[in-house]
């Protein structure tokens, strides 16, 4: 329907979707996992995440730093906060026609217990799954196959809704476009004062954004970088950072990594239960998933993991001279996010045992906060941020400047066994948005 005249819309689906994580870093690195074209944000973090509201509207305030602003905001999701939280955004202009989709949660419980021949056809066979029996995610809090069809089902009526009130404007107005463009301007990167407090998160700044000097009540965020290991991934890959220290290994992910291979350099590698998890998809075909959460791992005898993150916004505010070379200027703080993986009371623990090197200056551990609540899975948080040192300088590389990050493991005991320390996403904020 789409395709066709006078719509003409090419559809593009992606399956970005990766099991088991909470709202941040996902969000954090949406351009990467969605791409930078991205007309569609979902959020379906409620799993991990409780009864609050605060991850999604940091989730959403990324989402509209998307360059296709304001992006159509689906929430797989019923619980009171969160529809409030995006209500609001709505009420303030901000988020227009967002869907909020719950699949149980529209149904009659009273049509689940009748006889199965009497049930409508979308309700029938409503507690079998699509995948064989004894297939990985089976769990009850689970959306089955036919609830699964029924949120396309309602998401599809929602959107065909849509194409017969834009047909009926196209039909009767030549001049549609001029006027639907006026009646839905860009938000230029301003966003609302935020609805929840995320004062105590660590990182108020990255999450939400900071007020305009002039106006308290708008508020603007700085650009934000995101490069990740996660897969799938459109593009921000870890290895464009890279500049040493990792051991190259050309082994199937999901083979067991040999000890010797942490002697001498970080490795990439999947944990225990991913890579179980994903041995038991593959004897069932795959299942759809194309997921992967792989890290890089690190014990003390890895050595130095060194990184060189680019300042993205030479186009817009160039380094002004090759003797302004003060870091602080123009990076804001950098965040590192470990996979989301519960190994015990003797992990790694990247708040005290990682040593870091920002711009050829000592990072202070006062300088290194851990990051609460909204990057939190299993009440575990799983990202640290680091501020910038006042003497950390930039580098380049050809005309291109950048801040080098040095990476080492500083507590002795940290081992494999007991679960190395790993990282994932390295995000950057910069000094303007």
């Amino acid at each position: 329907i789409l395709a066709f005249p006078p719509l003409g819309v090419k559809l593009v689906v992606r399956n970005s979707a990766i099991g088991g994580i909470p709202s941040f870093p996902y969000g954090w690195c949406l351009p990467n996992f969605l791409g930078e074209d991205a007309d569609a944000v979902s959020w379906d973090y409620g799993m991990n995440e409780g009864n609050g509201a605060a991850g999604l509207e940091s989730y959403v305030r990324q989402a509209l730093m998307m360059p296709k602003s304001p992006p159509m905001f689906i929430l797989l999701d019923m619980k009171r906060p969160r529809l409030d939280l995006l209500q609001k955004y709505v009420n303030m202009g901000f988020l227009p026609d967002p869907v909020a989709l719950g699949g149980r949660d529209a149904v009659n419980k009273k049509l689940l217990q009748l006889p199965e021949t009497d049930k409508p056809p979308g309700l029938q066979k409503w507690d079998e799954w699509g995948a064989p029996k004894g297939s990985p995610g089976q769990s009850p809090w689970h959306p089955k196959k036919m609830e699964h069809e029924l949120m396309g089902w309602m998401m599809a009526m929602h959107m065909i809704d849509a194409v017969e009130v834009a047909l009926n404007v196209m039909e009767k107005d030549p001049n549609w476009r001029e006027k639907v463009l006026q009646q839905n301007p860009s938000l230029g990167g301003e966003l609302p004062a935020p609805v929840t407090d995320v004062a105590t998160s660590g990182a108020a700044s990255i999450l939400h954004g900071a007020p305009s000097t002039d106006d308290s009540s708008k508020w603007h965020m700085n650009h934000v970088s995101c490069r990740t290991s996660f897969l799938p991934n459109m593009f921000g890959n870890f290895d464009s950072i890279i500049e040493s220290g990792v051991t190259k290994d050309e082994e199937d992910m999901l083979q067991s990594r040999d000890d010797s291979l942490f002697n001498g350099g970080w490795v990439m590698d999947v944990g225990k239960v991913e890579r179980e998890t994903k041995v038991k998809v593959q004897k069932y075909g795959g299942l759809g998933y194309i997921d992967m959460k792989t890290a890089l791992y690190g014990i003390p005898s890895s050595g130095t993991l060194k990184l060189w993150l680019p300042y993205e916004l030479s186009a817009t505010n160039p380094v002004q001279s090759s003797d302004d070379l003060l870091a602080g200027t123009y990076f804001n703080s950098v965040v590192f996010c470990e996979v989301n993986e519960k190994r015990g009371n003797k992990e790694c623990n990247m708040l005290s045992d990682l040593a870091f090197e920002v711009g050829g200056a000592v990072v202070a551990k006062a300088g290194v906060t851990q990051i609460k609540g909204v990057a939190s899975y299993l009440k575990k948080d799983i990202c640290i941020r680091l501020d910038v040192p006042k003497d950390a300088k930039l580098s380049t590389k050809g005309n291109d400047f950048g801040l080098p990050v040095d990476i080492k493991v500083s507590r002795s005991d940290v081992s494999r066994e007991n679960g190395a320390c790993s990282i994932s996403h390295v995000i950057w904020e910069h000094n303007v948005g």
